[in-house]
């Protein structure tokens, strides 16, 4: 049995290759999407933000320093993305977000809601990101300072807070270092 036309097969099989890639990365895409927007609605109430922090307290080994990828990695598990529970710094976090099909973007004036935000100290892009939180909303069109969502209550007040963007700052004697990027 003779396989038709070199010459039209290759084209067809190309173009199968391409639909299933592009399928495949709207799929992640949209599923990707939605958790976000679960783990927004998830944040959004104060008896989920408390558990989530109390969580991610306890997978610290009880303490509440340094826990910012767990509380982020909560957020994002009730959100419906199953970020594993070992996750417990930055990098692995990325990591993570990257192998689910998250890309880092730079332009902080175009933040979403649910962005998931990294922080560095000295501002360089190429630094380990020093700390994480969930985007939640800009406070006023100057953009920034925004609304969001980690695990530094002991400094805010509440998990929910203001926070600065773009600019580095201090609050209660601290360093909080600005955004660098931020992953979607």
């Amino acid at each position: 049995m003779k396989i038709g036309n070199k010459k039209v097969i290759l084209p067809v099989v190309f173009l199968f290759i391409i639909a299933i890639y592009v399928g495949f990365n709207v799929f992640r895409y949209e599923r990707n999407s939605k958790a976000i927007s679960r783990t927004v609605m998830y944040l959004k109430d104060s008896n989920h933000r408390e558990e989530n922090l109390s969580s991610a307290i306890s997978l610290n080994g009880g303490k509440s320093e340094n826990t910012c990828v767990y509380f982020a990695s909560g957020a994002l598990r009730n959100g419906g993305l199953m970020v594993p529970d070992a996750t417990a710094n930055t990098t692995e976090l990325m990591d993570f977000l990257k192998s689910k099909g998250f890309k880092k973007h730079y332009d902080l004036e175009k933040l979403k809601e649910g962005d998931i935000c990294f922080t560095s100290e000295s501002g360089d892009k190429n630094e380990v990101p020093d700390h994480t939180y969930i985007f939640m909303r800009w406070v006023d069109s100057i953009h920034k300072d925004a609304y969001v969502c980690d695990n530094q209550k002991k400094d805010y007040g509440d998990t929910y807070h203001k926070r600065n963007i773009t600019y580095e700052a201090k609050i209660n004697n601290e360093k909080k270092s600005r955004a660098i990027y931020y992953m979607r």
